[in-house]
């Protein structure tokens, strides 16, 4: 996401609907501040406003003044959407700027960028955890998961790694399960212990547990009975230790699709889980299926929060997934605990960057978030980013 440094900005950029602010025109640079002995004229109207006609003037709509080389207006945005600030000396040619009004309760929450399916060379990747760590900040994440195939401790270490130092980097624990005699993976963010361990450990007894539990299922057909109760013991094991469970990748191929279409139907139906990887590691045609199922499921009723994920193995930024698939959080604070409320009370869109044109990104999720979502990514994230590449880079020397 490359980095643009505007050459003018409005502060505050971000408002709440309804209510009277001050905005600060603010110049890059003291030689273009406003000069108070010349009259200059500002317009400001909704992106999603109604517009009559194009060809209408546009005519100036808001009083304005010049202080401290700022040029300064009062506004009330009275509805939530993406606002259009267009700035001028007096008849001459429009500088234009945009600013965002939301409602309380989003205006309330965090935007974080984040990722909660990756690997390390534990599993199948080929980083060090801490590496791994290192590598997310530097492009621009506020959180991410390590989740190793079966293997909690490995999201411990990242932690342990950097335990002596403070980051800006919310690190969550998490694990990708797959019990034997299933291709259905699932994945533990931020329990406090390993569901894995369990039946690696204590197969018999989980064995035992699975079967009582497809006892309670004989409305559905034997072919599918156990792996539907194979999942339904995971996200119950991972809900008793306060971690959310998200259903990955159904699209990724091994010989054919992960996981069969009437075996989605019945694991969407079966309300285990907390999201859904609407956007995953896995190449553009199996990405755009999954989000059409999700659709499907939603106009179903079967309403589940969207995540994306890298599920990234190498993560340097040539990889055809690293960085540019992720989960755009609306928080109330970058914890574990913030990150695992918004999944849980559906604040997050899925993300995915163009590979080709790194400027082009697609949101998925409700509409006001996928509306903000787009505000943040031109005027937010890639602030963001520039700030944090410093400290992903001194992650990697420590």
């Amino acid at each position: 996401m490359p980095y643009h440094d505007p050459l003018y900005e409005c502060r505050p950029s971000v408002v709440k609907v309804g209510r009277p602010v001050r905005v600060a025109i603010i110049p890059e640079g003291s030689c273009r501040f406003f000069k108070e002995d010349k009259t200059y004229e500002v317009w400001v109207g909704g992106m999603r406003d109604d517009m009559r006609d194009y060809h209408d003037p546009l005519i100036p709509n808001v009083k304005c003044e010049v202080k401290d080389g700022y040029l300064w207006f009062d506004f009330t945005f009275e509805r939530e959407m993406e606002y259009n600030v267009r700035f001028r000396e007096k008849d001459g040619a429009y500088t234009k700027l945009y600013m965002y009004a939301l409602r309380e309760d989003l205006y309330g929450l965090r935007p974080l960028k984040g990722d909660l399916h990756s690997h390390s060379y534990y599993s199948d990747g080929t980083d060090d955890v801490a590496m791994t760590a290192a590598c997310y900040r530097e492009q621009g994440f506020d959180f991410y998961a390590l989740t190793d195939h079966n293997r909690y401790y490995t999201s411990e270490m990242v932690r342990q790694a950097y335990q002596d130092v403070k980051l800006g980097l919310n690190i969550l624990n998490g694990e990708e399960v797959h019990t034997p005699g299933t291709s259905v993976h699932i994945v533990h963010i931020g329990g406090t212990e390993s569901i894995a361990n369990r039946y690696i450990s204590d197969g018999k007894q989980v064995d035992k547990e699975i079967a009582e539990i497809a006892q309670t299922l004989p409305d559905v057909d034997e072919q599918y009975r156990s792996r539907i109760a194979m999942a339904v013991w995971v996200a119950r094991e991972v809900h008793k230790v306060g971690g959310i469970v998200i259903f990955p990748h159904p699209f990724w191929i091994s010989r054919i699709y992960n996981v069969s279409e009437d075996l989605c139907n019945l694991l969407f139906d079966a309300g285990i889980f907390d999201a859904f990887e609407v956007i995953g590691g896995i190449p553009g045609d199996g990405n755009n299926l999954q989000v059409a199922l999700w659709q499907e499921q939603w106009m179903k009723g079967n309403k589940i929060t969207p995540v994306g994920s890298s599920d990234s193995h190498l993560h340097a930024f040539m990889d055809r997934q690293f960085g540019r698939s992720f989960t755009v959080a609306f928080a109330k604070e970058n914890t574990q605990q913030g990150i695992l409320e918004a999944v849980k009370n559906g604040w997050c869109v899925a993300g995915e960057i163009e590979t080709a044109n790194p400027e082009e990104v697609r949101f998925y999720g409700e509409y006001r978030l996928v509306a903000f979502a787009h505000f943040l990514f031109k005027h937010y994230f890639p602030r963001t980013q520039h700030l944090m590449a410093g400290e992903g880079s001194m992650m990697r020397r420590y």
